[in-house]
């Protein structure tokens, strides 16, 4: 058996990984939980080593669905003060009632899975991982089978590290009695984090947990977060590697967080890697983008569809973070559009990609299908072209109150920084700079960031303002078109728009989405139709 390594050949891995890594860890910090995508403290080369693995386990033959617990919850312990978001047994059982009871799970969401923070923080009981018994009195596998008995799956989470980025006890050392014991508990499902770990505890040990699950002949889907920590580029990352270890996703990048900021940069990272990674995605093992905002109320309906759109068409894990127990019915249309879960599902597990060479106002995303068909998302990212940043004079500046607006592409959209400025001295500065096109203030430390752009909406936080240059607030609803040739179409073709549920009509060379709102996406399924010559 492939997964049947001997003791004496892992120890010899480790020690020859270890040894190649030694110049790089002289200056090694552990990795915290922030340090993913462009804020890692570790590179990736093709030359890096790799450790043996057991290979691929045959789960997920396609992208996971479910709900997590992380985006909302986070690390809430207060269960006194905060009785309805705390890290508890009631908190997972209740979004199981909810899975079950609200159509999800009928639709493909089939697993509740917990994050970080429910085991005992003050470590092992004779080297085995315990809940936490005040917010978990039944144990985990009472959790487990009111989960299953929902007929829910059970995901958990562990680390790779010798602490969760949470500082709860990890599992590096403990592999083989970890995955034992979340097999007890009915485990279906295991996120692996990366923090308080380095390179080379990466490259051995998550093999070695994929063996350890693989050992335990329970079907346990395996998600690593191996790669979020090795940077931004993506193609110097160890895929073929992570699929040796067993994973069967794992997080590219940096932490989606509650904002279309933030959301909009995940979309511009695999809009610029998207080709690339399609070479690593397939049946058994997919990039997962990170949650679902959808049902949050911190993005828009329309940017809510946008990303359950481009989601689908990458072939991304639809994990859900929201609160189930207070969704919009509009937001769970969406969550629920049998026609968009069928793309993210398709058999075929071909991963769809941006079809623009580069990042553009208006964008084309496409996915082949498994009956020919293909999935086409028409974003429009920013609207329509916004002119050269002016510079002095600036007569007037567009002010948001108790906010700011963000600029797109994550930090670095961001151009500079400033302390203890008035609002007059930070314009001044911004005015005579051909690159800032706003930037945010903060009233009290009189401190904020020059904006390189102001594309991606309107961040709410009290103790802010912001100021733009009134011609680069994106100018709304753009046409986005779609050339058939380019998806590999041709002939007459039907126009399906998945959000509307209809038929569109047929079409010959192109389609073009009218008038699509800012950060929308029309979302599409093109068929090629025999035409009856008569």
């Amino acid at each position: 058996l492939k997964f049947a390594i001997t003791k004496s050949q892992r120890q010899h891995t480790a020690m020859r990984v270890a040894l190649l890594f030694a110049a790089a860890a002289a200056d090694y910090t552990w990795p915290r939980r922030e340090n993913k995508g462009p804020q890692a403290i570790f590179g990736a080369s093709p030359s890096d080593p790799t450790a043996p693995g057991p290979g691929p386990n045959g789960l997920a033959k396609t992208p996971p669905m479910g709900w997590m617990s992380w985006e909302i919850f986070r690390c809430e312990t207060d269960c006194e003060a905060h009785p309805d978001s705390c890290i508890n047994d009631k908190l997972y059982e209740q979004m199981a009632d909810h899975m079950a009871a609200d159509g999800y799970r009928q639709a493909g969401y089939n697993q509740v899975s917990i994050d970080d923070c429910w085991a005992n923080i003050t470590g092992r009981v004779n080297g085995t991982m315990v809940p936490d018994t005040t917010r978990f009195p039944k144990g985990m596998k009472a959790v487990g089978d009111h989960l299953h008995a929902r007929g829910v799956l059970f995901g958990t989470y562990s680390d790779e590290g010798t602490k969760t980025c949470g500082g709860y006890p990890g599992s590096k050392g403990y592999e083989q009695q970890d995955a034992e014991t979340f097999a007890s508990w009915g485990v279906d499902y295991l996120k692996l984090d990366g923090c308080y770990n380095d390179k080379p505890g990466f490259v051995t040990g998550y093999p070695a947990m994929g063996t350890a699950l693989q050992g335990t002949k329970r079907n346990i889907t395996y998600s690593c977060s191996w790669p979020a920590y090795l940077g931004d580029d993506e193609t110097s990352k160890p895929f073929a590697a992570m699929v040796d270890a067993g994973c069967n996703s794992w997080r590219n990048w940096a932490d989606i967080q509650c904002s279309w900021g933030s959301l909009s940069s995940i979309i511009e990272h695999w809009g610029k890697y998207g080709e690339y990674l399609a070479k690593y995605a397939g049946p058994g093992r997919w990039h997962d983008m990170d949650m679902l905002l959808i049902g949050n109320n911190c993005v828009t309906l329309e940017e809510e569809k946008t990303q359950m759109a481009i989601w689908a068409i990458s072939a991304s894990p639809l994990i859900m973070g929201n609160d189930l127990r207070n969704v919009s019915e509009a937001s769970k249309a969406v969550l629920l559009n049998k026609d968009a879960i069928a793309v993210s599902q398709d058999k075929l597990g071909k991963m769809g990609f941006r079809l623009n060479a580069t990042s553009t106002a208006t964008q084309v995303w496409g996915r082949l299908l498994s009956n020919g068909d293909v999935a086409v998302a028409l974003y429009n990212a920013a609207g329509r072209p916004t002119p050269p940043i002016p510079v002095a004079p600036c007569p007037s500046w567009t002010k948001t109150t108790g906010g700011y607006v963000e600029a797109c592409g994550g930090a670095e959209g961001n151009i500079g920084s400033f302390q203890n400025l008035t609002v007059e001295q930070a314009q001044a500065s911004c005015c005579e700079n051909s690159l800032c096109a706003g930037f945010d203030y903060n009233r009290e430390s009189k401190a904020g960031y020059y904006k390189g752009n102001q594309k991606c909406g309107v961040t709410t936080n009290s103790k802010y303002d912001g100021y733009s240059k009134p011609s680069q607030i994106p100018a709304g609803a753009a046409s986005v078109t779609v050339n058939f040739a380019d998806v590999g179409l041709q002939g007459a073709v039907s126009v399906y728009d998945i959000w509307a549920g209809k038929s569109l009509g047929t079409f010959h060379g192109s389609y073009t989405a009218e008038s699509v709102g800012l950060h929308a996406s029309a979302f599409v399924r093109l068929s090629e139709v025999s035409e009856v010559v008569v």
